[in-house]
């Protein structure tokens, strides 16, 4: 113990632990992050000279339709992905949490999802959503419903079906993050609560959810950083699809870079995605915060 304790106060011993993740890091992270932010000041279509134009890209990026229309996209995706994975995730913990009998095997059957590829998953679900043979609306035509059928990936469903989808992936991760934090909480409390009346809904509302309060707040910003740079679905099924429908910031960037050869202004919707990002995390670990004071 005392030799740990001398460790931990050598600050020479520890700058030298820490340094190899701190250089590992930098490079990693805040460098293209800063080297994005700088490309962005340039216009360049990675052939010519470079041209410095300051903010001008900035400027170019929001009086462009189709980058307002990707910011709606992405908005629309965060919020059904919020209301899908929470409110399922959080039912579905809360469904086999207490299952005694064939728990695991409920856990590990919506968990699988999670570890395919968003590849695989992307190319399963375009033949789901596929309008002449695809899952659904097989289904539909068998049970004489053939006025239900629709293009699912079309300008009015896509989004729907992306979001869907996406929930389709992440809901076991987020159900098993939520099926800890239930099982960690103090049996004296549960019973406490019975003994005062509470059960069902009330229980959930009153007792469940405050308790979980700080896995519920890592989850919503993971799924909210998770939507907010929504690509590779968005890609594969649809590229941003059908006219601009489904495009979202992280597409549009793509998009603009690598098939356009706008370097500068891609790098500026990077920075300013970059920027969102942060600013909702720190928001939402503030107003988490300031909740769990009240509590």
């Amino acid at each position: 113990m005392k030799k740990l304790e001398r460790a931990f106060g050598n600050k020479l011993a520890i700058a030298i632990f820490i340094a190899p993740a701190l250089i590992l890091f930098t490079l990693v992270i805040p460098l293209p992050i800063l080297h994005s932010f700088y490309m962005s000041l340039f216009k360049w279509d990675m052939l010519s000279t470079m041209t410095y134009v300051g903010f001008e890209n900035y400027k170019e990026l929001f009086s462009d339709g189709i980058f307002l229309f990707s910011i709606w996209h992405t908005i629309e995706i965060t919020v059904l992905s919020l209301i899908f994975q929470v409110i399922l995730g959080l039912f579905l913990a809360l469904c086999i949490v207490n299952i005694t009998k064939g728990r695991k095997y409920f856990q590990n059957a919506f968990f699988i999802p999670n570890i395919l590829s968003s590849a695989v998953i992307g190319i399963l679900w375009f033949f789901v959503y596929n309008y002449d043979f695809g899952l659904i609306n097989s289904i539909l035509k068998s049970i004489g419903l053939d006025s239900l059928q629709q293009e699912w990936l079309s300008q009015k469903y896509v989004i729907l079906a992306l979001s869907i989808t996406t929930c389709w992936q992440w809901v076991g991760y987020h159900m098993i993050l939520y099926i800890a934090a239930i099982s960690g909480i103090s049996q004296d409390i549960i019973e406490a609560a019975i003994v005062d009346g509470a059960q069902g809904l009330k229980m959930v509302t009153k007792i469940i959810i405050p308790q979980i309060r700080p896995v519920l707040r890592v989850s919503i910003v993971l799924i909210i950083t998770g939507s907010l740079k929504y690509f590779d679905m968005a890609w594969i099924m649809t590229e941003g699809g059908p006219d601009f429908a489904s495009e979202t910031i992280a597409t549009y960037i793509y998009r603009t870079a690598f098939n356009k050869l706008q370097y500068g202004l891609g790098s500026a919707a990077s920075t300013f995605l970059f920027a969102v990002s942060i600013l909702i995390t720190v928001l939402i670990n503030k107003l988490a915060a300031k909740r769990e004071e009240v509590y």
